[in-house]
This record gives structure tokens, C-alpha cells and sequence, in this order.
């Protein structure tokens, strides 16, 4: 990571050079190197990040307008900051991978998610889907539970972990999973809906999820939801492979 390795530079720099200049004794060294590090780290992803933005900027207008290849082409062009900003590389991964989703390259969707970051909620979904749809349903809650772990308040990823769970017929695990996610985001009335559900012996409901959820391909939406669309503007869904 360049950020890094430059903020480590500087930090040394400034606390050994004034160890040697005699500006302070060596004990200051030891005071002063690391704090100057972290500004400098800082520093140096505040300014990365004023250049990053408005590429994120224009990949949202051009999803929006429709413009996929354009806008995959946005996302891989801000590969070439990844190694100056944590995480910026596995967010990207995430994106692309959802796009590639989308469209229907269902292969090259699951390399890219494979590559991302766990806190991208939605690639870890769709990521999860794809190994379930593939007979890897251990691999599948394995993934999503990974996933839990760092997005513990994302309601989404937890009810289609209890939604798989409850179609794969482990409904106690279904139960288990949901309230252990309850105790922490207590006030989250779709998961307290579908626990409930699940202790009554009912499936879970999704659809409050909207267009995130009926994209995976396992309920048609509604009829008032008109033609099934994904929730970025110009992605229409291809269909689901067949399989479990």
C-alpha cells in the first residue's frame, strides 16, 4: 500500500531527522514517529479520496442512464488507485461483480465477487446465490455468515441468509441466525416479521426488499411492480439458471 509506505517514510523522517538535527531526544523520536505517521496516512487517503469521488460520481449517472459498459470501464479505470486507498480495490471487485451479475455473466460475476470485500453486503449476497444455485449451499452460508459478521446491522443480508436457511430446510439454523441478528438490531421490524414467521412454521416475507431481493431469481415480483428491472435504472434481469 504506497499511502502506507509514505506516511511510514515521513513519520521516520520527521522523528529520526530531528533525533539527528537535535531538535529533541531520542524518547521524542519515539513520540513524534508515529503520530506523524498516521496524519500523513490520513493525509494522503483525504486527498486520494477527492480524486476517487467523482469517479464514483460519474459511475452511478452512467448506471443510471444505462450506460453499462461505460460505466464498467469507469470502475476499472479506478483500479489504479488501489493501491493508495484501503479497500478501494475489493469495492470495485464488488461493483463490477454486481454489474457482471446482472447482465447475466453469471462466471465472471462470481471471479469478481470472489475478489471483493466482505462489506460490500450485495455482492456478498449475490455471491452466496451463486454458490448455492451451484449445489456449494454449505459455501453459500458460509459466505453469508462471514459476511453477518462484518455487516451486522445490514437487514437484508440476514433475512436472505434466514430465507435460504428456511428453503433449505434448516429452519431452526433459520431461527438461530435471525435472532442472534435481533439482539443486536433490535428495532428491525422485517427480521422481527419473519422470525416470528419462521417460529409459527410460515416462510419468511421478502418483499419488502424490493428489486435487491426479486433479482436473484427466487419469486417473481408482484404485478404492481410492473416489468421486473433490477433497482439501478437500464439493467434489465436476465434469467436465473436453473438449479436448487
Amino acid at each position: 500500500m504506497y499511502s502506507v509506505a509514505i506516511a511510514v517514510a515521513i513519520g521516520l523522517l520527521f522523528g529520526l531527522g530531528g533525533w539527528l538535527l537535535a531538535w529533541w531526544s531520542l524518547f521524542w523520536v519515539f513520540v513524534f514517529t508515529p503520530i506523524v505517521m498516521v496524519v500523513a496516512w490520513v493525509v494522503l487517503v483525504r486527498l486520494i479520496g477527492k480524486r476517487v469521488m467523482p469517479m464514483n460520481i460519474v459511475v452511478q449517472r452512467q448506471m443510471e442512464a444505462g450506460h453499462v459498459d461505460a460505466a464498467m470501464q469507469s470502475l476499472r479505470d479506478m483500479l489504479r488507485f488501489a493501491n493508495w486507498m484501503p479497500l478501494l480495490r475489493g469495492q470495485v471487485m464488488a461493483q463490477l461483480g454486481i454489474l457482471n451479475f446482472h447482465l447475466g455473466k453469471h462466471d465472471e460475476a462470481e471471479k469478481l465477487l470472489l475478489q471483493s470485500t466482505r462489506r460490500a453486503p450485495e455482492g456478498q449476497v449475490i455471491l452466496a446465490v451463486l454458490h448455492y444455485r451451484a449445489g456449494q449451499k454449505d459455501r453459500a452460508f458460509q459466505t453469508l455468515q462471514l459476511a453477518g459478521v462484518v455487516n451486522r446491522g445490514n437487514s437484508y443480508l440476514h433475512n436472505v441468509r434466514a430465507w435460504l436457511l428456511h428453503k433449505d430446510g434448516r429452519v431452526d439454523e433459520a431461527i438461530a441466525a435471525l435472532g442472534s441478528y435481533l439482539k443486536k438490531q433490535a428495532i428491525d421490524e422485517q427480521a422481527k416479521e419473519n422470525l416470528l414467521r419462521l417460529q409459527n412454521g410460515k416462510k419468511p416475507t421478502m418483499k419488502s426488499f424490493g428489486m435487491p431481493w426479486y433479482v436473484l431469481g427466487f419469486e417473481q415480483p408482484p404485478p404492481e411492480m410492473g416489468q421486473l428491472r433490477t433497482h439501478r435504472k437500464g439493467f434489465r434481469t436476465p434469467p436465473m439458471r436453473r438449479g436448487n
